[in-house]
């Protein structure tokens, strides 16, 4: 029988120090509960590349949460993948200054002795094995790796090629993708390493292999990559999850190798995970958005990013909207509001939470309960709420004002919970950011606010 494996991981993610890319459009889903690893690397310039990767993370993550019985996991890591692709596409063709934005996608599942792989663009996963040799189990969707395929270029030749970064696969870019996907029986001593091209444009393989198969923990080995890539220019947004499979049995548990002659690390990560998060240079910020439950696919609008907005808070972990064939309220015809959405509970889904720095990341927080009460009812919410003073209850206020069609009063609010972001709780912060800036694009546009309107009545007669 096969030892039961104990799982740890640590990610860390960090724009890099390139002037042209000021905005990290990396994202990662980490969640030990549900053995659920990812990362975006997004394209698109702006805010699209960011936004791109958002929507794929927290799709996948709603997926994996809401799972069916008797579903494998590489059927729902398909559908996640594909359903991220459809709205992602959507959004962009809708939204001009979107148009361009697209992501990488890399992930991983892993439930007892078994893993499952799924990717789309050139973001990579590796494996090390308990023998300590490199496996590395993703193949980039790029011009160059095909050409390496396809014996018409060489390994070396395509690291110097400077075409080495062009994908020609990922999600967004067309209506459908062809994704990869592979399943593999894994061991105790397992380490995996899941990460953007910002990582493995400075960082060769062969010394992945060592870093992963030396002593140090996930969380050393996140930060020391970063200080690599540091070292040598930190080009782009680099991104890496790194998981470590154990055996429950600790009279078993071994290390190999070692990091000799490595330097030092700094413990810095943007985690979505059990652990706090360090408060280093690289910013702390969980990363998923969009659900895709239940198998029904949701194409929702993301949220358009306004210019006035703080953009280093764009590392947005959208609240869960779990709509069990429900009510679904406020795809914005063209603005990617996706969350606006009447989405009644069966009953009371007590998932690990989404919205803290921990991977007990999907369980009901204060502040999305309260968002669905007022997507149920805004009116009533209106009449029973006390003065309003913080972010979040100046959000909430807004939000219901909106959803009655009161664009005047929500304009206020929203505008005021922006004054009050800088005081709020860190993850709620990072909810509120986008969710405030597509608010405010309708409540600022009275065309806007007709094809919003519309748009909620056709989907409410269409409910059955």
């Amino acid at each position: 029988m096969a030892d039961k494996l104990h799982v740890i991981s640590a990610a860390i993610t960090d724009r890099g120090l390139s002037e042209k890319r000021p905005q990290n459009e990396d994202s990662f889903l980490e969640m030990d509960h549900l053995g659920v690893y990812a990362i975006a690397d997004g394209v698109g310039g702006a805010e699209g590349g960011e936004v791109a990767s958002q929507m794929a993370m927290e799709i996948l993550g709603e997926a994996f949460a809401n799972k069916p019985n008797g579903i494998d996991a590489e059927e729902i890591l398909r559908n996640a993948i594909e359903s991220a692709n459809a709205a992602i596409y959507q959004t962009a063709q809708q939204l001009s200054k979107l148009s361009s934005m697209a992501t990488t996608i890399v992930a991983l599942n892993i439930s007892e002795n078994v893993a499952t792989i799924g990717h789309v663009g050139d973001s990579r996963l590796y494996r090390v094995d308990p023998n300590g040799y490199l496996h590395r189990e993703t193949e980039d969707h790029s011009m160059v790796a095909d050409e390496v395929r396809a014996g018409r270029m060489t390994e070396e030749q395509a690291e110097n090629h400077p075409g080495k970064n062009v994908i020609n696969r990922a999600l967004g870019a067309e209506p459908t993708v062809e994704a990869d996907f592979k399943t593999i029986l894994i061991e105790p001593r397992t380490t995996f390493l899941i990460c953007s091209d910002g990582i493995t444009r400075h960082v060769n393989d062969n010394e992945i292999k060592n870093i992963l198969a030396g002593a140090k923990e996930p969380a050393e080995i996140c930060a020391h990559l970063k200080t690599l890539c540091y070292e040598r220019g930190a080009e782009d947004n680099l991104t890496a999850v790194v998981v470590r499979c154990l055996s429950d049995a600790p009279e078993k548990e071994i290390t190999t190798g070692d990091l000799s002659g490595e330097e030092d690390t700094i413990a810095t990560a943007r985690t979505f995970s059990e652990r706090e998060s360090d408060t280093d240079d690289a910013q702390t910020e969980p990363n998923i958005r969009q659900p895709a439950s239940n198998q029904q696919e949701r194409i929702e609008m993301f949220s358009a990013y306004e210019t006035d907005v703080d953009k280093t808070a764009t590392g947005s972990l959208g609240g869960i909207a779990t709509a069990f064939g429900m009510l679904l309220l406020g795809s914005l015809l063209g603005l990617g509001l996706y969350h606006f959405m009447l989405v009644p509970t069966p009953k009371e889904q007590l998932f690990p939470q989404l919205s803290e720095m921990k991977s007990e990341n999907i369980a009901m927080t204060s502040f999305e309960k309260l968002r669905r009460t007022v997507d149920n009812d805004p009116a009533s919410y209106l009449k029973e709420i006390p003065p309003a003073r913080d972010a979040e209850d100046f959000y909430l206020q807004g939000r219901a004002n909106l959803l009655i069609g009161d664009y005047v009063k929500a304009r206020a609010a929203l505008l005021e919970s922006q004054k009050h972001l800088s005081t709020t709780d860190a993850s709620n912060s990072k909810i509120l950011v986008a969710d405030i800036a597509a608010a405010l694009v309708i409540a600022n546009d009275v065309e806007m606010q007709r094809r919003f309107k519309g748009e909620i009545e056709n989907m409410l007669k269409a409910q059955p």
